[in-house]
C-alpha cells in the first residue's frame, strides 16, 4: 500500500506549504462574507458607539434601559463575529491536520485547541447573554420575567456558561495529562448541558404547576406591575391625564356658535374623495389620491377643514408616450379645499380653493406655488430643463406650458447621464435628443418613499398630509418614529411588518412638494433619536427651527394613536389585581360605514379646552364585549398641548350609549327607517357617513351625516340628511342648526329600550337590537 510517511515535527510545514493557495483562496472568500455579514449590522455598531441614557432602569437587573437598546446587540453582533472567525480557524486547521497525519487530531496541538477553547469561551458569553432573555418572556401571566423566570430560568445560562469556561480551560490543559484528552471533555460537556436543560424543564414546570399556579396572583403580583409600569412607559402613555366627565344634558341653543358645532365633521373623507374626483379631477389624468383634515385661520377663525392634491396618474394619460410620461406631464397642480361643515346646493360641499389653476375663495388663503413635482402618486421619474415646455394646465381648447425653476433635481452632465441610464435601466435617456447638460433628472418623488430612503431607520405613518403654508407655498408633512423591540417587560405589538414594544412620535419629516427638498424636524427629544441625530448630525433640525407656519399644521398620527390606543384598553388598569383579572378591559368603539359595523378610526375635532379652541385627535371606548361607551380619549395637536392625551371616564353608575347603540338606536326608529328604504330605491345608495361623538358642555352629541349617490360609477354623493342624537333623542333634519334646535327647543319622547350590538359585521337588526 502506497503512503506519504510525514515525520511529525515536519507535519505542520508540509501541510502549510501544500495547501497555500486553496487556503488563500478559501480565507478570501470567507472573509468577503463576513464582511458582508458585519456590514449589515453598521448601525448596531454605530448606535451603541453613540447611545445614549434612557434614565430608566429595568427592575429584575436594574441596567438602563440603553444596555438592551444598544449594548446587548451590539455584543451580540461582535461575539457572533469572532465565533464565526474562530470556527473558520477550526475548521481550516482541522482539515489542514486531517489531510496529511489526521492521526494528530486525536490529541490536537496547542494551536487547535487555542481555537477551541476560545470559541467555547465567546459561546459562553453568548449563552450568558441569554439571561436577560426572561425580560422578554412570553410564558407567564403577562410579557417579561415572572416568578418562574426570575427564581429559575435566569440562572440556567450562566450554570451552562461556566460549564463551557470550564471546558475551555480543561482543553487548554489537556496536552499535560495523557488521559485528560479533548474528546472526553467534550463528551462530558455536551452531557452535562443535556442534564442541565432536562432538570431545569423539569424544575420550572414543578414550579409552575405545584406552586405558581395555585397561588399566581400572589407570587407574580410584582411582575404584572413590573408589566404594566414598564409598557405604559414604553408606549409613551405614564403621563396620561385622567379627568372625569359628568354627563347632564343641559344644552341650549347658544352651542350653535360654539366651535366643536360649527366645525362638526359633516363631511366624510369617503364620500368626499369621491365628489373631488368628479368635480374636481377636471381632466381624466388628475386625480385626488386622499383627502387630509387640518385646521387653518379663516377670516380670523380656527377653521377644521379637508384638502387634497391635484396630482397626474400617469396611467390614465391618453397617450402614454415615454416623452409624455418622462418630459411633458411632471407634475401636479394645486389643491382643493373645503370646510369640513359647510354645504351648498345640491348637498354639495363649500369650496374654499378649487379648480384649475387653483383659485382661493377666501383672502385668508393664497397659492403662489401650486404645482406639485413630488408627492403621494408620483412614481416614475421626470426629466426639467430639456429645452421643451412642461404640460402645466389645461386652458379651454388649449394647454398652458411652463418651464421648471426650481433647485430640486440632479444635473445631467454626461457621466451621470450614463449612470441613470444604468441605473434606471432604460436606454432612451441615454439617446434621447431632449436631454441635454443643462437637464435635470427627478427620481423618488414619491414623498413617502423618498422619506423612507433617507431615514430607513425610522417608521413613517402611512399617509403623508398636504399642507398650504401662509406665504403661498405646499409642503407634505409625514410622521415619522422611533421605535424598538428591545424594551424590558413592555408588550409588544404587532404593525405590518414590525414587531416593536417601543414607539415615540419624535419627528416630523417636512418636504417641498416643488423641489423635493426634505427637512428633518425633532418634536421629541427621545434618546434613540438623539442617537440617531449623533450619527447623523446634519439630518434633523431642533423643533424651534421649524417655522411657525407649518407648526401650526403639525398633525399627532393615527396610526400612532390607534397603537397607544390598543395598549391603554388594558394597560389603564394599573392596579395588578384588576389587571390580574381584566376586571375592566376596554375595547374600541364600532360604528357603522354602509351596511357594516366597523372599528372607529380616530378623528379629528376642534373642542373648547384649556381655556381655548383646541384641534385634538379623539377616540371613544367601549367595556370589552360590550356597546356602552365608557371613556374617550384626546391628544392634542395645537402647540403648547402638542402629544398631550387626556382620557375622559364616564361614570360607571350612568349608562351612556356607544356609537353602535346609537347606531341602533337610529335604525329602530320608524320614520327615519322608512326614509332610508325609500331612498334605497330606484338606483340610489343611502351612505352612513362617520358617527361623530362631540363631547360639549358636559353633554353628548352624536353626529351621524347621510348622503344619497347613485349606483354609477360616475355618480356624486350628495349630502342628504343630518343625524343627530342627543340624550337619547333621535332627530333628522336638512342641516345640522335646524337638528340641534329641535333637540334643544322641542319635547321629543324618549326610547326606553337600550340597544345593544353584538361582535360581528353580519348581524342582522333585529341582533343589533335584542341584547
Amino acid at each position: 500500500e502506497d503512503f506519504i510517511d510525514v515525520k511529525p515535527e515536519q507535519d505542520v510545514k508540509t501541510a502549510i506549504k501544500a495547501a497555500t493557495f486553496p487556503v488563500y483562496i478559501f480565507i478570501l472568500l470567507f472573509s468577503v462574507l463576513q464582511g458582508l455579514s458585519i456590514s449589515g449590522s453598521w448601525l448596531t455598531i454605530l448606535m451603541y458607539l453613540n447611545s445614549m441614557p434612557f434614565g430608566t432602569t429595568d427592575p429584575i437587573f436594574n441596567n438602563d434601559i440603553a444596555f438592551y437598546v444598544y449594548s446587548l446587540p451590539f455584543f451580540k453582533v461582535i461575539i457572533s463575529y469572532i465565533s464565526s472567525l474562530l470556527f473558520f480557524g477550526i475548521l481550516l486547521l482541522a482539515g489542514l491536520y486531517a489531510t496529511f497525519n489526521w492521526k494528530m487530531l486525536k490529541h490536537p496541538p496547542f494551536d487547535l485547541r487555542c481555537l477551541l477553547a476560545g470559541f467555547l469561551a465567546f459561546f459562553a458569553a453568548r449563552i450568558y447573554l441569554g439571561k436577560y432573555n426572561i425580560l422578554y418572556s412570553e410564558t407567564g401571566v403577562v410579557y417579561g420575567a415572572g416568578y418562574v423566570d426570575v427564581t429559575i430560568s435566569q440562572y440556567i445560562p450562566v450554570i451552562i456558561s461556566i460549564v463551557l469556561l470550564l471546558s475551555a480551560i480543561g482543553i487548554l490543559i489537556a496536552g499535560r495529562w495523557d488521559t485528560l484528552s479533548v474528546g472526553k471533555i467534550l463528551s462530558g460537556m455536551v452531557a452535562l448541558i443535556i442534564l442541565i436543560w432536562i432538570v431545569s424543564g423539569f424544575a420550572t414546570v414543578l414550579i409552575q404547576e405545584l406552586k405558581v399556579t395555585p397561588n399566581e396572583l400572589k407570587l407574580e403580583k410584582s411582575y404584572i406591575t413590573n408589566n404594566i409600569n414598564m409598557t405604559n412607559t414604553a408606549y409613551d402613555l405614564s403621563d396620561v391625564i385622567i379627568r372625569q366627565y359628568p354627563v347632564t344634558y343641559n344644552l341650549t341653543t347658544d352651542i350653535l356658535n360654539d366651535p366643536s358645532i360649527t366645525n362638526a365633521r359633516l363631511w366624510d373623507h369617503r364620500p368626499l374623495n369621491t365628489i373631488y374626483q368628479q368635480k374636481q379631477a377636471i381632466r381624466t389624468y388628475y386625480g385626488f389620491n386622499d383627502v387630509d383634515v387640518d385646521r387653518y385661520n379663516i377670516d380670523g377663525a380656527k377653521t377644521q377643514v379637508w384638502l387634497s392634491a391635484r396630482e397626474i396618474y400617469y396611467d390614465q394619460l391618453q397617450a402614454g408616450t415615454w416623452q409624455n410620461e418622462h418630459i411633458f406631464y411632471t407634475h401636479g397642480i394645486g389643491i382643493v379645499m373645503s370646510p369640513v361643515t359647510n354645504i351648498v346646493e345640491q348637498g354639495l360641499p363649500e369650496m374654499y380653493i378649487e379648480n384649475i389653476p387653483p383659485i382661493s375663495t377666501t383672502s385668508s388663503l393664497t397659492i403662489s406655488q401650486p404645482r406639485i413635482y413630488y408627492g403621494e402618486k408620483t412614481d416614475t421619474y421626470i426629466f426639467t430643463g430639456t429645452g421643451n415646455d412642461e404640460f402645466d394646465y389645461p386652458s379651454g381648447d388649449t394647454n398652458v406650458v411652463t418651464t421648471y425653476t426650481g433647485t430640486g433635481g440632479i444635473n445631467m452632465g454626461f457621466f451621470n447621464r450614463i449612470i441613470a441610464t444604468i441605473a434606471l435601466g432604460d436606454l432612451k435617456i441615454f439617446t434621447s435628443s431632449d436631454i441635454d447638460e443643462n437637464s435635470k433628472l427627478h427620481i423618488n418623488r414619491n414623498v413617502v418613499e423618498r422619506t423612507e430612503l433617507i431615514t430607513p431607520y425610522l417608521l413613517q405613518d402611512s399617509d403623508a398630509y398636504i399642507v398650504l403654508s401662509d406665504s403661498g407655498d405646499l409642503y407634505w408633512v409625514l410622521n415619522a418614529f422611533v421605535s424598538s423591540n428591545r424594551y424590558p417587560y413592555s408588550e409588544p405589538v404587532q404593525t405590518d411588518n414590525t414587531r416593536l414594544n417601543y414607539i415615540r412620535d419624535s419627528a416630523k419629516a417636512v418636504v417641498n412638494a416643488y423641489n423635493g427638498t426634505i427637512t428633518y424636524y425633532v418634536v421629541e427629544e427621545d434618546p434613540i433619536l438623539m442617537s440617531y441625530s449623533k450619527i447623523f448630525p446634519d439630518v434633523f433640525k431642533p423643533y424651534d427651527q421649524m417655522p411657525d407656519e407649518l407648526k401650526q399644521h403639525l398633525r399627532y398620527s393615527p396610526d400612532l394613536f390607534l397603537i397607544q390606543s390598543s395598549i391603554y384598553n388594558s394597560y389603564h388598569m394599573k392596579t395588578p389585581e384588576v389587571f390580574y383579572n381584566l376586571e375592566d378591559q376596554w375595547q374600541m368603539s364600532k360604528e357603522k360605514y354602509g351596511d357594516s359595523l366597523i372599528q372607529m378610526e380616530p378623528y379629528n375635532v376642534l373642542l373648547e379646552l384649556n381655556g381655548s379652541t383646541e384641534f385634538i385627535m379623539m377616540l371613544p371606548f367601549n367595556p370589552k364585549n360590550k356597546d356602552n361607551m365608557i371613556s374617550w380619549m384626546a391628544v392634542g395637536q395645537d402647540h403648547p398641548y402638542y402629544g398631550e392625551k387626556i382620557l375622559y371616564k364616564f361614570s360607571k353608575d350612568k349608562l351612556i350609549y356607544g356609537p353602535a347603540q346609537i347606531e341602533a338606536l337610529i335604525d329602530q326608529d320608524e320614520d327615519i327607517s322608512k326614509d332610508l328604504t325609500l331612498w334605497s330605491q330606484g338606483g340610489s345608495n343611502v351612505i352612513r357617513g362617520n358617527l361623530l361623538v362631540i363631547p360639549i358642555r358636559n353633554s353628548i352629541l352624536y353626529i351621524e351625516p347621510l348622503y344619497i349617490s347613485a349606483e354609477t360609477s360616475s355618480s356624486i354623493p350628495e349630502l342628504k340628511k343630518v343625524l343627530v342624537v342627543y340624550n337619547n333623542k333621535v332627530v333628522m333634519e336638512d342641516s345640522l342648526e335646524e337638528a340641534i334646535r329641535r333637540l334643544v327647543d322641542e319635547n321629543i319622547s324618549t326610547i326606553p329600550t337600550v340597544p345593544a350590538v353584538t361582535d360581528g359585521d353580519n348581524q342582522t337588526m333585529d341582533d343589533l337590537l335584542i341584547r
